[in-house]
């Protein structure tokens, strides 16, 4: 039997509503189906087929890090704002669900990447589907670093800090830090730096399979954050490794235009502008 994890923004009275009405739909549809609204709970020990979403993004982006290595495909829909991850319209659920039990479902999948760190004091991993950050917490100053390729140096700058993103993740801190807009569902790491001193120093696209290496020379410990969650304090010197991960996530979404969303989103259109030629 197909079994369904249903995960609710507790924040959100709306989506608390939501999902309790789409378990009553999955059980009508014959489908095992359970809630969860806690935020820190462990979702892996669900082993759902798929997990249905009701939030924002932040919602999504939690609920992935807590689905462990294997993650589910990823019905979300939107009680937030934004929602470029969490696509989908509350009104249609119903419809929704029946498609993704039929398997007609438009299947995006994203790419994530890895970080790692591994010195003589310590070994750490972890994933993001967005970006990992590396800046200060708090301080104003400057923070000095350098960035490798593949082991080959490719510049070292001055700024606030430095975004690694993926094509999913170029819609949101990269894209208010002057990065580009790719295809989400594209194969590349992109570089962002925060702030740049130098005017030189912008926004970088990287083929997939390329390994990034951050090193910072800052005074203090630097903060690490994917996905806006905190990771651990970088050390002077320490070396920051990026790299694209095996782990992916599946999006499922009605059938639409590839890139209807950004076209509302970033508002792209004439929005009933009257254009005379």
């Amino acid at each position: 039997m197909a079994r369904v994890l249903i995960v609710a923004n507790a924040d959100k009275p709306r989506a608390v509503t939501l999902a309790a009405d789409a378990r009553k739909i999955f059980t009508a549809l014959g489908v095992e189906a359970y809630i969860s609204s806690d935020r820190n709970e462990d979702l892996s020990r669900y082993q759902a087929n798929m997990v249905v979403i009701f939030g924002g993004d932040g919602t999504v982006l939690g609920a992935i890090s807590s689905l462990g290595p294997v993650v589910p495909a990823i019905l979300a829909f939107n009680t937030g704002h934004l929602g470029y991850l969490a696509e989908n319209p509350p009104e249609r659920m119903g419809d929704i669900f029946r498609e993704a039990m039929e398997g007609t479902l438009y299947v995006s999948r994203r790419m994530m990447i890895e970080g790692s760190i591994t010195s003589d004091r310590r070994t750490w991993i972890d994933y993001a589907l967005n970006e990992f950050v590396l800046s200060y917490r708090q301080s104003r100053r400057q923070l000095p670093m350098s960035v490798r390729v593949d082991g080959e140096d490719l510049m070292d700058l001055r700024g606030d800090g430095m975004i690694i993103a993926t094509p999913t993740g170029s819609t949101a801190y990269s894209l208010s830090a002057g990065g580009p807009v790719t295809s989400p569902e594209l194969g590349a790491i992109i570089l962002t730096p925060l702030c740049p001193h130098q005017l030189a120093n912008r926004s970088l696209v990287l083929n997939p399979g390329e390994v990034v290496s951050i090193v910072h020379y800052g005074d203090n410990s630097v903060e690490l954050t994917a996905d806006g969650r905190y990771c651990l304090d970088v050390r002077k010197t320490e070396e920051l490794v990026v790299r694209i991960s095996t782990r992916q996530v599946s999006f499922l979404y009605e059938a639409r235009g590839r890139y209807r969303l950004l076209r509302e989103k970033l508002g792209w259109g004439w929005s009933g502008i009257s254009v005379r030629c």
